[in-house]
């Protein structure tokens, strides 16, 4: 009957650990191999932080594109072609910033409701006020 567990001296004699060194003298080559390179902490250079944090500028733009077509919205159909604008600069942004998500979704958000404003204009133009002319 064997024993699951085998004693300190038998996983030597079977090949898992090396022997150790004798004192003073120089490692072996293999064992001073450690860990592989993905566990090495890399280091960014200054292209590389400035291509990711700085990619904000489609955001941005969709941010105020939308927000100028809901303040047009509110005043006419005129803010429609900007809140188009804001739209779909908020798609391209979603694809190609993805660390802006607040700033796309503000701008996406904010150009559908310039959409739904300047459509509720040309309901209200369509339905209400060009039968009493």
């Amino acid at each position: 009957m064997t024993t699951p567990h085998q004693p300190d001296g038998a996983s030597a004699q079977l090949g898992y650990t090396r022997a150790p060194a004798p004192p003073g003298s120089q490692l072996d080559w293999a064992s001073t191999v450690t860990a592989p390179t993905e566990f090495v902490p890399y280091t960014y250079n200054e292209a590389e932080v400035a291509r990711i944090t700085g990619r904000r500028r489609l955001s941005l733009a969709s941010v105020v594109c939308g927000l100028g077509g809901v303040v047009l919205g509110v005043i006419g159909v005129f803010g429609l072609p900007i809140a188009l604008s804001a739209i779909t600069l908020a798609l391209i942004a979603r694809s190609t910033e993805h660390r802006a998500r607040t700033l796309w979704l503000s701008g996406l958000v904010s150009g559908l409701v310039g959409v739904l404003l300047a459509a509720g204009w040309v309901v209200y133009i369509s339905q209400i006020m060009l039968p009493l002319l």
